[in-house]
């Protein structure tokens, strides 16, 4: 397993931010890793895509000292000024290209010509983007077809959840009919500055090859209607964009053996992919 190398700055982000006169930023989230093990475990996870490598708030830089460790090619996309300052000092000359701005605000068209071949996407997610950040990888899945993520270990339950428990959601719908998507391993809270309040775990994300945008668009309606009203059975989802309405919508419920007394936790990603596949092509689009 790489481990970074000695003395890095990453080590102790107190002594660092303070010489630099930054400070961690609680509205974006911000809690620096520093334990070494989770560093190198992470990045050995990431070294087992294929480069290049797209890293989503590198903080300063304790996963990106070892991503390009190897000469492999890293974009670092980082919101914040005083970090993105600093980045850029400290790995000039190498692979290391550092980009100031919001991931979420990026647009597709920017990535694919960052990215023609494709990446793999890794990062530490704040809590508070996670789920923004979740669903524009699913949009970007033809230029990062491959992540290596540390979230909030309750977002990661969700995201690798099964159904029939509260943990099941919208997100774990689309990861389970989209992607093969693993819980690696946990991290604690206090391998972090400062320690935020709940542990984290890491996760990776396949993407499966050729899902069409169509066929995405139409999961999303029909998840997005059964779950509108969680706690209610699934005959009271708000289905407007079925021309034939509520009738419709259960008589696609019954067409796939599902009860439209049920509610949208118990039903699995496999039922929710083939009730997408019988909506009207004049829906999908």
């Amino acid at each position: 397993m790489p481990m970074p190398p000695p003395g890095s700055p990453a080590d102790n982000p107190r002594r660092t931010l303070a010489s630099l006169g930054l400070s961690a930023r609680k509205s974006l989230g911000q809690n620096f890793l520093h334990d070494k093990n989770i560093v190198g475990k992470i990045v050995a996870l990431a070294h087992s895509f294929p480069p290049p490598y797209l890293e989503i708030g590198p903080g300063l830089g304790a996963l990106t000292r070892l991503l390009a460790g190897k000469g492999a090619p890293v974009t670092a996309i980082e919101v914040d000024r005083g970090l993105a300052a600093y980045l850029r000092e400290e790995f000039a000359g190498g692979p290391v290209e550092i980009v100031e701005a919001d991931f979420l605000a990026i647009s597709n068209d920017e990535w694919k010509r960052r990215f023609p071949y494709g990446a793999t996407a890794v990062g530490n997610l704040p809590y508070s983007i996670s789920s923004h950040a979740i669903l524009r990888l699913i949009e970007l899945r033809e230029v990062f077809p491959r992540a290596v993520l540390m979230l909030q270990k309750e977002m990661a339950q969700r995201l690798c959840a099964s159904p029939g428990g509260k943990d099941y959601g919208i997100l774990s719908v689309y990861l389970s009919a989209l992607s093969e998507t693993t819980r690696e391993f946990s991290v604690g809270r206090n391998c972090f500055h400062p320690s935020p309040d709940v542990d984290s775990a890491v996760i990776t994300i396949r993407f499966f090859d050729d899902f069409p945008d169509e066929l995405l668009q139409a999961l999303q309606a029909v998840v997005r209607a059964g779950f509108a009203l969680r706690r209610k059975m699934l005959r009271n989802a708000p289905v407007s964009f079925l021309p034939g309405g509520v009738e419709q919508w259960c008589d696609m419920l019954r067409s796939e053996g599902i009860d439209p007394a049920s509610r949208a936790e118990g039903i699995s990603p496999a039922s929710w992919l083939s009730l997408a596949r019988r909506l009207p092509v004049c829906v999908k689009s």
